[in-house]
């Protein structure tokens, strides 16, 4: 007999285990209907688009008066010369 014409031999296992899933999924889950609950609860009930009772404030702030010196910058009249390239032949 060949060592090639030997049956192949595979055995396949399966575990499996009665217990259920964990409880992460229901926890996520009522987390976010109870944070979408409570927005609602302030929507709706007016607590987010309130707005303040007493709208009379007064925010006037006097500005401090700056000096500024008085400058004066004299300079001398500009001279004219013709230019440097004109109507040379």
């Amino acid at each position: 007999m060949d060592e090639d014409d030997r049956p192949v031999e595979r055995e396949t296992v399966v575990v499996s285990s009665d217990r259920g899933g964990g409880g992460g999924g229901a926890i996520a889950a009522i987390l976010v209907i109870l944070v979408i609950a409570v927005l609602a609860f302030f929507y709706f009930g007016g607590y987010l688009q309130r707005a303040a009772d007493k709208t009379d404030i007064n925010v006037n702030v006097a500005a401090p008066k700056i000096e500024l010196p008085d400058v004066r910058i004299e300079t001398a009249p500009a001279q004219q010369q013709p230019p440097a390239n004109a109507n040379k032949q």
